[in-house]
């Protein structure tokens, strides 16, 4: 985990700091540092320590609000890992800002604590009146005590100070704004031939005896083709079902937790009445990254869940079999079998002859490609352009349409192709280039058919949009930067840990 922290994900770094300021509106933020009763500590940051309450806790906010950017497209499954490195990082950065700053003899005092809450408008009452006891009844449930609150509180403020401090230096120029706005709105046309992929045909059909060869003399080579494709060989036994969960609240007493399990016993009865079991957890449950798909979880297999859910998902054998109530540390849930897919195995010896056949049509597909490039490349340096050097081959010359730069490189036709991209505004129109591109797994001669400028009042409409983004992307560079260089520090000098396995995963999510 710490070399994923090293590496780390920039677009990670830029969700956390985009969202500093956020929390100090709607209360969002992060969790204090560790208070008694935790069961061991998660993430340690200096003389700062963040338990399991504190990470689940900010990890399903994390949830809420990438739900509510994404909308449809969300999905907690899929997202189970990069949800546990965003929320990691998150708290790492978090007070790896608050140690700077306390470094500088920043600090942050009780009236500016104070002054947050007041404008609060969630704990006011009727009245507009701030509500006291609505804030104890809140801050007991979340924190356990207003010692932990304020703690939580001074830890997000402070962080805040320096990321002001980080973000005053950044500055950027009304012409480099212009010239960034110009090559936004620049557009280019090429032609192009894509040659070899899995679309290209093998130049002649393979040899038995080829086959054999390959099985007796390169064995190490098929081996590890195996390995990769071992996904697609080896599938475990996996279940697809659906939960409803009853979540029960950190802290609550056996009367609570009765009536929780009472709550589930009875939504159990229901669904064994012929209720509607998708209906009732949209409804009803409390797991945010399913109850909008009627708590389907998908397919999973053995070891992706805490125990008892999987002990319960893999026990039911037909579909629209129901469990009992299962308890598991978040709660109580009910389980619907949908699916079960049998485990598949197909050993090296089954799939070698396959194996080879694959590796040396792949093989000869590239061979082919290659031979045709090197035409082309012979061609358009004997003056030919590539139109016409594809025409003369027989290859297929396709047009893009007008392209413009962007970060990916995306080339319809082609797919992420920076090189071409990056080629289509450095050379002139009509300019055959006798370069051989290496996209994916395909070759690719490019053309330069059109180029169309920006015009000035386009430049002038998007200028000021386009300075504050280049603003807030220098001041993100700069803050990933730092942060970079902290936390590389910290690790080497053993006061960074994380130990991801102390969350004991008590959800129905992938371990």
């Amino acid at each position: 985990m710490l070399e994923g922290l090293r590496g780390g994900q920039r677009w990670i770094t830029t969700v956390i700091i985009g969202s500093i300021a956020l929390i100090f509106v709607l209360f969002l933020g992060l969790q204090g540092p560790l208070t008694a009763g935790n069961t061991g500590s998660v993430i340690t940051v200096g003389p700062y320590q963040f338990g399991f309450r504190e990470f689940e806790r900010a990890r399903q906010r994390r949830a809420s609000a990438l739900q509510q950017q994404l909308g449809d497209q969300f999905d907690a499954r899929a997202l189970d890992d990069t949800l546990d490195q965003i929320t990691a990082r998150e708290l790492v950065d978090r007070a790896l800002l608050a140690l700077e700053a306390s470094d500088m003899g920043l600090s942050v005092s009780k009236e500016e604590i104070e002054r947050l809450l007041l404008a609060d408008p969630n704990l006011r009452d009727e009245g507009g009146k701030f509500n006291l006891e609505q804030f104890d009844g809140w801050v007991q449930h979340e924190y356990g005590s207003q010692t932990a609150f304020i703690a939580e509180r001074r830890l997000a403020l402070l962080s805040f100070k320096m990321i002001e401090l980080l973000n005053a230096q950044p500055h950027v120029s009304a012409g480099e704004a212009r010239e960034a706005v110009r090559r936004d709105l620049e557009e280019a046309q090429i032609a192009f031939v894509a040659l070899g992929g899995d679309k290209a045909q093998a130049e002649e059909p393979l040899e038995e005896a080829a086959i054999q060869k390959a099985l007796a003399e390169r064995g190490e080579e098929l081996h590890a083709l195996y390995d990769e494709r071992s996904g697609l060989y080896n599938v475990p036994e996996k279940v697809r079902a659906r939960h409803i969960l009853f979540a029960v609240p950190a802290g609550s007493d056996d009367a609570k937790v009765a009536a929780i399990q009472s709550e589930a016993e009875q939504a159990l009865a229901k669904l064994k009445d012929g209720a509607d079991f998708a209906a009732l957890a949209t409804e009803r449950s409390d797991d945010p990254g399913s109850k909008a798909s009627g708590g389907d979880l998908g397919l999973f297999g053995r070891g992706q869940m805490v125990p008892p859910f999987e002990e319960a998902a893999f026990a039911l054998q037909e579909p629209g079999a129901l469990s009992g109530v299962v308890r598991t540390d978040y709660g109580f849930h009910i389980l619907r079998l949908e699916e079960r897919q049998a485990a598949v195995s197909r050993s090296y010896d089954e799939v070698s002859g396959e194996l080879a056949r694959d590796l040396l049509t792949r093989e000869a597909k590239k061979t082919r490609a290659r031979k045709q490039a090197d035409e082309l490349v012979a061609a358009i340096e004997s003056g030919k352009s590539l139109e016409d050097a594809a025409s003369a081959a027989d290859l297929p010359l396709e047009r893009s349409g007008l392209l413009r730069r962007r970060p990916d490189g995306y080339v319809p036709g082609l797919g992420p192709a920076p090189d071409v991209l990056a080629a289509a505004f450095m050379n002139d129109v009509g300019k055959s280039l006798p370069t051989v591109f290496e996209v994916g797994d395909r070759l690719a001669l490019v053309q330069v058919m059109e180029r169309k400028p920006a015009m000035p009042d386009q430049i002038d409409s998007r200028l000021e949009a386009r300075r504050e983004q280049l603003l807030a992307e220098k001041r993100d560079a700069r803050t990933s930067a730092w942060l970079d260089r902290r936390r590389d520090e910290l690790i080497e000098a053993g006061e960074l840990q994380v130990a991801l396995e102390n969350l004991g995963r008590p959800a129905p999510a992938r371990q």
